[in-house]
């Protein structure tokens, strides 16, 4: 956590789609073709995206049962993925935005 700036959360609200996933390299942690485990604690998540070479901002919790998502997505288009999202049901998803130092 000492390498975090600021940490948001959002409730109810997802960016990007299928595709949109990124995984560490070495698959650490990876469940089937997309996520990581859903027996992670919030804070290995943090752990496992700040050892990424493409280090995720956003992290995505689909529900209380659901495997976590890693995604990067600049900071001034989150808004306008939030929008393209409103057509499928997010209620369920709490999304994390990350400022890494």
């Amino acid at each position: 956590m000492e390498h975090i700036k600021a940490i948001e959360r959002r409730t109810g609200v997802d960016v990007g789609y299928k595709g949109s996933d990124i995984h560490p390299t070495d698959r650490e942690g990876c469940v089937g073709a997309s996520g990581i485990n859903k027996s992670y604690t919030f804070d290995m998540v943090l752990e496992l995206a700040y050892r990424m070479d493409n280090r995720p901002n956003i992290i995505i919790k689909a529900g209380k049962n659901a495997k976590w998502y890693l995604k990067n997505f600049q900071k001034d288009v989150i808004e306008d993925e939030i929008k393209k999202q409103k057509w499928r049901n997010t209620s369920r998803c709490t999304m994390y935005i990350i400022d890494w130092e």
